[in-house]
This record gives structure tokens, C-alpha cells and sequence, in this order.
């Protein structure tokens, strides 16, 4: 006997045929590669659709190796089959007949034959139980050679089970094709010694093409008879069965694999009653109603086992230009086991095919699925069968979901797909989870993956167009809907052309988001979903999608997204003016100005605003006229022109008066409030921060509230009270980390830096920095990189790193020119200048110093320009010049009195005090007054630090 085919009652010759096959391992193209009949006789022959010829069965028999009784009954079965129609099951002994299906323990037509590495339908096989009689207990098919992978889940399997186990049930689920019966089977064989009173195997058909489940009545006569009970002696009664079955597997140690289960209650009756069972279930549904069952879910196989399978059933040596196709094949195929023996089978067959050439033909998204079939398996039919499974609700949800653009979707975008509550959405999406054709990769998101959605949009063609393109229309308003009312948590200007929700509102959205977390982390969620669909809209909705890009240019620039905001927004404006929609080209122009901003990219964020002005000039649109001056102002503060970003500013906040725009007016005066703190007008600088608090306050601006408690911090340091300013950053630092906004608490970790640097705690201050910088790189934000250099290079210089601040100041120097950020660049060549005079270069120290001067009075910048003079004068008294240190210092401290900065007062007087040798009285004074200022500052300093490199100069530039 072959694997115990021959032991199987007197079967039909497909069913006798197919047992033989499976029993060799072999595929029906490895029986007629052997045998000479083709593939597709031998599939009718299993399949029972034809008389088999004589001729065939010998050769078919010889390539088997038959003989004996093997080839005897074989050959009689061909003889006997008058009409080659499939018997049906045979009447139970109480006369019951069966639904027409093969054998139960045939398995033809299980999910078995989409095994990582199986035969084609491995996990079917005549069995070795007796139909009537004792008989042998072995009904396990044969554990194909193919199996390649899954070390992981066998060693689970086997590791866990107890030497000497009580009742154990392994449930394993997962999509067709992925390859569970093959596993199931494998593991049964490898523990066949562990219970030697019998291995049982029933296919039930769960999801069979064309054949209904089998029942569990007829499970339970199969099962029974397998265990010796003669046809006649099964009980009619199903609960008489199960009994009888539980009794005879009383106090045995039996393996009973229940392949292909439709559900919970058709294998609840064949569980045994007592300890010392083992039993494996199969089942595309997660079987979570078996309490006692231990779950095992399989998905696509690990890239190199993926990759192992492929190379071992294409059998031909793979070629290295193979080899480098063979990870975007398994890719394309989503490593599952199924699709990768079609592939591997299409390459073996085929030998004039190579990996590349079919990766061309799959990557065709069309016709990916007609690519995945051969003669005996059908990727298509698999999901067909699973589809069909389902009741029309989660039909109806499944092939919807085919219509959306993004990798993920959550329980809103099923509602509005189905026009369903939410409630009654994720009840279906269960029940697709439950059915394993949609994964739920994070809590509350889900996916398809790609071969699944290929066949839902398949399923979609088919139907009636009208309901796809409502729904559609439902999908997109939702997420229109839903981006817009996010985005006003975040954004800081309201939009010219109307702000109301895009078209009608999604019938399910998602909570309306109670401040910026709640919008943050919805946008985060939903980011790839948005950009698809947006690009989507590009073609299908051009207005859509401007509005979905505008709607998404406040988070992009918030969370470092500048790359894509940057490509969306240059193509919203192309778009736009190509359809001539000149309002909608301003909007874009608007939002491609804040990114260039933020990517300092300062001369095409110049170019844009003014193009933006212009149109909404022109339009006569006020709102957009101050939102784009605004953004004007901004521009030019980045480039140093403080004066010239006064007027833009200014005109703004009349504007937004006029329009009662309160959002517009708080912002405005944010921007004011920096210029008068740099210009040491600290009393209008306050003025104008309470007024911006209050106003956004009235709104709920949080990320504004938060923005303007930093600026508050950064007036306190201005004025010497580093105490009040280090708690200001500790509220602001606190309130951006709860909002999510990274940007802000890099602001606010840097500005910490430089404050714990003016104390003297050099070491806290590196902290800080670092922190600072790790954020900025991650963002990829050049300006606040620069800036967080430059301080790094002014505690590596007063600690002694020399080489340490030397490259700080490299690299804060190429960052700022190249972005052309030049209170940067100013800030950079002060450290830069004193390494150059330590490194007895005093020409170039003075060269940096005059040209970072020239840059500050440019700007207006009194602190600046106060830092700079002190360095001035600390190269001159190194130099052993005091009287041109004394001079430079007595400037330095008109430019920080008139900049209203004690702290830079007091590094003034400190200098002076040091560089006066020939008047102690006025040098004494000069100490003492320093010594007061710093006090009250908090400032205990060494002696190099009372000097210092620069500690400002760029804070107007920068933005939380």
C-alpha cells in the first residue's frame, strides 16, 4: 500500500486517482510529467467528468508505481465507473443520505491545497481509515516535500504542547491560500509517535466551490467509521454519534485534524470529551467561540521563506538576474503560499520564462489575478468562495471597500461606504476580520491586502455602477469633511473663499475633534488615506482637490511633512491656473509660501507670497490680501529686514481689524510683538502678546495660546528675568508635547539651552541642546538646526571643546548661507571669530566680526549688534589693546540699553570693568553694576562666560 490509499474504501477512480497522487506529494503536473497523460486529463479524471481510458490508467498506474492490489483496485475502479459521475456520500446507516460531495476524508476541493509548500490541494487524500470494519487509524494525507517556512509557527506548535496534554485544541485561521492545511498536516506528521492510537483526518468543506459544508452528523459518521465503527453500527442520531465517538476516543491518545471548518458549531460536536486528544482545526474563520482553543492566525510567509518556496517548486536553478527580481515577485504575490506556487509552477513549466518577465506580467494590477490561476487552482476562486460565504451585508461592505485609494481604512470610512451607523459598520467589519479578508494591522485600522482588494474592485466592476459612484461620493465627503474640521484646530489663518465643510458633510464622521491632539492624531491616522485621495481628486475633482490640499498644509508643516506639502502645493497651483481658477491659485501660492518658509527656502517663499498678493489683489479679496501680507512680513523678518517686515505686518492687523477677524488680528500681533521685542520695546511687546492671548484664547487656539506663552519666555530673558523665563518654557514646552507639536518643543528645548548657558550650567544647557537638534534633524528643519549649532558652538567654545565648536561652527555656517538666513550666519561668525583669533588668525576674526555687524544693524537687531561689539571687545583686550576693548564695550552697552537687555547690559559693563585698568573707581562701579544685573538675571558666571560668545541675535527668526 502507497500511504494507506489503498486501504481507503472502494472509492470512484478520481477520488482513488487523487488519493495516489497526493500520497507520491505530487502535483497533477508532476503525475503527467511522469505519466505522459496531460494535466488537464488528469484533472477530469479526479474531478470524475470523464470515463478514464484503459491506456491512461496504466500509464497513470506505472507512474505510481502500483501494484498488487493497489493497481487491482484502481483498475477496477475505472472499469466500474460507468458515467465517471462523483458518488455521492454514502447513506447513513439509518438510511440519511448525504449532500453530493467527495468523501469527507478526501479532502478534494479544501482550503488544504493552499499550503506553504503543499501540492496542489495537499491536505486531501482517500485516507487510510476504513469505510466499514476495522481498519488502520492513519487518515492523515501525505505531508507533501514541498513544505518549505514556517519554522516559527511548527516550533509554536510543537514547543507547546505538554509531554503527557490534556484535551489540547490548536485552531489555526487565515485567509485562503495561505497555506494552513498544509501546516496543520505537516505538524500532525511530525507528531504521529506523540499519538500512535490513531491520526484521524476529515476535510469539511467549509469553503469548497460548489459544495455545501459538511454537516457535523456526517463528520461524526466519517469520523466513527475511521475508528472501526462498522457503517451499520453508527448511531442515527447525532447526539448518539458524538457520544460514541467521544467513548471510543476515551482514554487513547489520538490526533484528529478537522480541515477546512466552516464555524464554531460544525466543529464543536467533534471534539473529544476526555484528556490525551490532541486536535488541529483549520478554518478561514478565526474560531474565537472555541474557549478552550488555543488560536494560531497565519499571514503571508517571511520575505525568505517566501522566497525558499519559490526556488524549491520552480525546481531550475534561478539565474542571479532571477535572484533579483525574486523580492518584488514574492512582493507581488504577498508571500502567500498559494500565489507562490502558481508563480514557482508558471517558471518550472515554462522554462523560457524568467522571474523578471513575470513580474512584468503581474505588476499589471488588471490582470494580476487572471495570472494566479493554472488548471487545478484558481487564486480568484479561493476569495470567490470566501465572498460568497458571506451574508449580504458584509458582501456589500467588502466589495466597497475596493473603492478606497489608501492603504488603510477605519469604521467612519466604513460607514460612509455602506451608509451605515458606526455602530453597524464595525459589526461587519468583525465579521470580515472574523472571515480573515481584512486585517486589522493597528487598533481600529484595517486593511486588505492587495490580492484581496484586487478582488473586491473585481467583484465592484461587476456590479451596478450607480452604487459605487454614491458611495464613492459618500467616501470622499467624509474625508474632505472630516480634513477640514481637523484642520481648524490647526491652522492659523482662515481661508479666503468661504470655510465651510466641502459638499455634504459625511453622514459618519468622526468626532468633531475637541482641540489639537484629537486633530493631530486623526490626521496621523489618516495622512496616506488623505494624500491618495488627493491625488485621486487631482483627475477626478480638480476643486477637491485644492480644497483637500489646503486642508492638509497646516499638518504637513507642522509634522515635518514638507516634501509632500511642498510637491501638493506646487501642483494646486499649476492646476489652478491651468483651469484658470485664480482664487484657488492665490490659496496655493498662500500655502507653497509657508512651506518654502519652513524649508528656508526664503527667495521662492518671496517669489510666491508676492504672486499670491497680486492675484488676491486683484480679486479683491481683503481676507487673503492680510493672510498673504502676513505671511510678506514673515518673509522678510527671516531675511534680517526687520524694518522692511514691519509695514506688511502692520497693514495685515489694519486688515484684519476691518474684517473682524479675530484669528488673523492675534497672529498679527504675534509677529509685531517679536519685532518690538528685538528693537527693546518691551512694553509694546506685552501689550501686544496679551492682546494675542486673549483673542486666542476666546478661540481655543491652544497651539496659539502655547506659541504665544514661548514668546512671553523669550521677553523675559530679553529683559534679564531668566527665572520667570525658564518657567514660561517649562509651561510652553509642556503645552506643544500635549498637543503632539514636535516643532514647538524643539523651540522651546533650544531656547532652554541658551538660557541655562547665560546661568552658567553648561552641562544642563548641552542637554537641552542635544534634544533640541535630534527633533530638528528628525523634522529636517535647517533653520532651527542652525540655530541650535550656533548655541552648541557657544557652550563647546566657554567649556574649552575647540575642535568641537569649531565644527558646530562649520556646519551652522553652511546651513545658514545656503539657506540665505543671515542672523544665522551673524550668530555663526561670532564663535567662528573667536576661534579665529585663539587660533592666531586675528584678520579673519576681525573680518567675521565687521561683516556679522554690518548684518545686525541691517536688521535693526540692537541685541545683535550688542553681542558682536562684546566680542569686539574681548579679541581687542586678548590682543593687550584695553582701550579699543573699552570702547567696544561701552558701545556694546548703549546697544543693549537701547535694545532694553539688562543681561547684554551687564556682559557690556563686565568688559568695561576688565578693560579699565587706569580708572579703578569707574572700573569698580562698572563690576558692580554688572554683578546687580546679573543677580537679578539669576546669572552666576566664570570669568571667560562674562564675555561670552553670542547668546542671541536669531530669536526673531525663529518660531515655535
Amino acid at each position: 500500500m502507497v500511504g494507506g490509499a489503498g486501504s481507503s474504501r472502494a472509492g470512484s477512480f478520481g477520488e482513488l486517482l487523487r488519493g495516489h497522487r497526493l500520497c507520491a506529494g505530487w502535483t497533477q503536473e508532476d503525475l503527467a510529467t511522469k505519466s505522459g497523460v496531460s494535466a488537464h486529463a488528469i484533472n477530469v479524471l479526479e474531478r470524475g467528468r470523464r470515463r478514464p481510458r484503459l491506456s491512461s490508467v496504466a500509464r497513470l498506474a506505472d507512474a505510481l508505481g502500483l501494484d498488487g492490489g493497489d493497481r487491482e483496485q484502481l483498475i477496477a475502479a475505472a472499469a466500474t465507473d460507468p458515467d465517471g459521475a462523483t458518488p455521492a456520500t454514502a447513506a447513513g446507516p439509518a438510511g440519511t443520505t448525504g449532500t453530493a460531495r467527495p468523501a469527507p476524508g478526501s479532502g478534494s476541493g479544501s482550503g488544504s491545497g493552499s499550503g506553504s509548500g503543499s501540492g496542489s490541494g495537499s491536505g486531501s487524500g482517500s485516507g487510510s481509515g476504513s469505510g466499514s470494519g476495522e481498519g488502520a487509524r492513519c487518515q492523515l494525507p501525505a505531508d507533501t516535500r514541498l513544505f518549505t517556512g514556517r519554522e516559527a509557527e511548527v516550533a509554536w506548535l510543537l514547543d507547546g504542547l505538554a509531554p503527557d496534554p490534556a484535551l489540547e485544541i490548536v485552531a489555526i485561521d487565515g485567509m485562503g491560500g495561505v497555506g494552513k492545511s498544509a501546516l496543520a498536516l505537516h505538524v500532525a506528521h511530525r507528531l504521529r509517535d506523540r499519538f500512535p492510537d490513531g491520526q484521524l483526518f476529515i476535510d469539511l468543506h467549509g469553503h469548497t466551490p460548489g459544495l455545501e459544508p459538511v454537516s457535523s452528523g456526517e463528520a461524526l459518521a466519517w469520523l466513527l467509521r475511521g475508528l472501526g465503527v462498522p457503517a451499520s453500527a453508527v448511531p442515527r442520531d447525532e447526539h448518539e454519534r458524538a457520544a460514541l465517538y467521544r467513548q471510543r476516543l476515551a482514554d487513547t491518545r489520538t490526533l484528529v485534524v478537522l480541515d477546512n471548518a466552516v464555524g464554531t458549531a460544525q466543529v464543536r460536536p467533534l471534539l473529544p470529551g476526555t484528556p490525551g486528544c490532541l486536535v488541529l482545526v483549520t478554518s478561514r474563520r478565526r474560531l474565537t467561540g472555541l474557549d478552550e482553543a488555543r488560536l494560531l492566525g497565519l499571514d503571508g510567509l517571511p520575505d525568505d521563506e517566501a522566497a525558499a518556496l519559490l526556488r524549491k517548486v520552480a525546481v531550475h536553478d534561478l539565474t542571479p538576474e532571477d535572484e533579483t527580481s525574486l523580492a518584488e515577485l514574492t512582493a507581488l504575490c504577498e508571500r502567500m503560499p498559494l500565489a507562490l506556487r502558481i508563480a514557482a509552477a508558471r517558471l518550472r513549466h515554462r522554462p523560457t520564462l524568467r522571474v523578471r518577465g513575470l513580474v512584468e506580467q503581474l505588476r499589471d494590477e488588471q490582470g494580476r489575478l487572471d495570472q494566479l490561476r493554472d488548471d487545478d487552482r484558481d487564486l480568484a476562486a479561493v476569495y470567490e468562495s470566501s465572498y460568497r460565504a458571506l451574508p449580504a451585508g458584509e458582501r456589500q461592505l467588502f466589495r466597497l471597500l475596493g473603492l478606497v485609494v489608501g492603504p488603510d481604512f477605519d469604521v467612519y470610512a466604513a460607514a460612509n461606504l455602506v451608509a451605515a451607523t458606526p455602530a453597524a459598520a464595525q459589526r461587519r467589519l468583525e465579521a470580515l476580520l472574523d472571515h480573515n479578508l481584512v486585517a486589522e494591522h493597528a487598533p481600529g485600522r484595517y486593511r486588505f491586502h492587495d490580492l484581496t482588494r484586487l478582488y473586491a474592485r473585481s467583484v465592484l466592476a461587476r456590479r451596478d455602477q450607480a452604487e459605487q459612484e454614491t458611495a464613492r461620493e459618500r467616501l470622499l465627503d467624509f474625508y474632505e469633511h472630516s480634513a477640514r474640521a481637523a484642520d481648524r484646530h490647526l491652522r492659523r489663518h482662515v481661508r479666503p473663499g468661504g470655510d465651510a465643510e466641502a459638499g455634504v458633510a459625511g453622514a459618519f464622521a468622526p468626532v468633531e475633534p475637541d482641540g489639537g491632539v484629537a486633530a493631530l492624531e486623526w490626521f496621523r491616522s489618516e495622512l496616506p488615506n488623505l494624500l491618495a485621495t488627493t491625488e485621486y481628486l487631482a483627475t477626478a475633482a480638480p476643486a477637491r482637490s485644492r480644497a483637500m490640499c489646503g486642508a492638509l498644509a497646516a499638518f504637513l508643516r507642522q509634522e515635518g511633512h514638507w516634501a509632500e506639502a511642498l510637491a501638493l502645493h506646487t501642483a494646486a497651483v499649476s492646476r489652478a491656473r491651468e483651469a484658470g481658477d485664480r482664487l484657488g491659485e492665490a490659496n496655493a501660492l498662500y500655502d507653497l509660501t509657508r512651506a518654502r518658509i519652513i524649508t528656508s527656502d526664503f527667495g521662492g517663499s518671496a517669489e510666491a507670497v508676492e504672486r499670491a498678493l497680486t492675484l488676491y489683489r486683484e480679486l479683491g479679496d481683503r481676507l487673503g490680501e492680510a493672510n498673504a501680507l502676513q505671511e510678506q512680513g514673515r518673509v522678510v523678518m527671516m531675511t534680517g529686514d526687520y524694518h522692511g517686515a514691519l509695514k506688511p505686518h502692520l497693514r495685515a492687523l489694519e486688515i484684519f481689524r476691518e474684517l473682524d477677524q479675530p484669528m488673523g488680528r492675534a497672529f498679527s500681533l504675534w509677529e509685531l510683538a517679536r519685532l518690538h521685542r528685538v528693537w527693546g520695546e518691551s512694553r509694546e511687546a506685552a501689550e501686544a502678546l496679551d492682546t494675542a492671548q486673549a483673542l486666542l484664547g476666546r478661540l481655543g487656539h491652544r497651539f496659539g495660546e502655547t506659541a504665544v506663552v514661548w514668546e512671553l519666555a523669550q521677553l523675559h530673558r530679553d529683559v534679564g528675568d531668566l527665572p520667570q523665563c525658564l518657567d514660561l518654557l517649562n509651561r510652553a514646552r509642556a503645552g506643544f508635547e500635549e498637543l503632539g507639536h514636535r516643532h514647538g518643543v524643539a523651540a522651546c528645548l533650544w531656547e532652554e539651552g541658551r538660557v541655562h548657558t547665560d546661568m552658567g550650567d553648561h552641562g544642563l544647557a548641552g542637554g537641552f541642546l542635544d534634544r533640541s537638534l535630534q527633533i530638528y534633524n528628525t523634522l529636517g528643519d535647517r533653520q532651527g538646526t542652525t540655530n541650535v549649532l550656533n548655541a552648541q558652538g557657544r557652550v563647546q567654545y566657554l567649556t574649552g571643546q575647540w575642535s568641537a565648536a569649531a565644527e558646530s561652527h562649520r556646519l551652522a555656517l553652511r546651513l545658514s548661507r545656503e539657506t540665505g538666513y543671515a542672523l544665522g550666519e551673524a550668530n555663526a561668525m561670532d564663535v567662528g571669530a573667536r576661534l579665529a583669533a585663539r587660533a592666531g588668525d586675528p584678520a579673519q576674526a576681525h573680518d567675521l566680526l565687521e561683516r556679522a555687524l554690518t548684518i545686525y544693524r541691517n536688521a535693526g537687531d540692537a541685541q545683535g549688534e550688542s553681542e558682536i561689539l562684546v566680542a569686539v571687545g574681548d579679541l581687542a583686550l586678548a590682543a593687550g589693546h584695553p582701550s579699543e576693548a573699552l570702547a567696544a564695550y561701552r558701545r556694546a552697552g548703549d546697544a543693549a540699553r537701547a535694545a532694553g537687555s539688562p543681561l547684554h547690559e551687564a556682559r557690556a559693563l563686565d568688559g568695561a570693568a576688565r578693560s579699565n585698568p587706569d580708572d579703578p573707581a569707574a572700573a569698580e562701579a562698572d563690576r558692580i553694576q554688572a554683578r546687580e544685573l546679573h543677580a537679578r538675571a539669576g546669572v552666576t558666571l566664570p570669568r571667560e562666560a562674562a564675555g561670552g560668545a553670542a547668546a542671541g541675535g536669531e530669536t526673531a527668526g525663529q518660531e515655535a
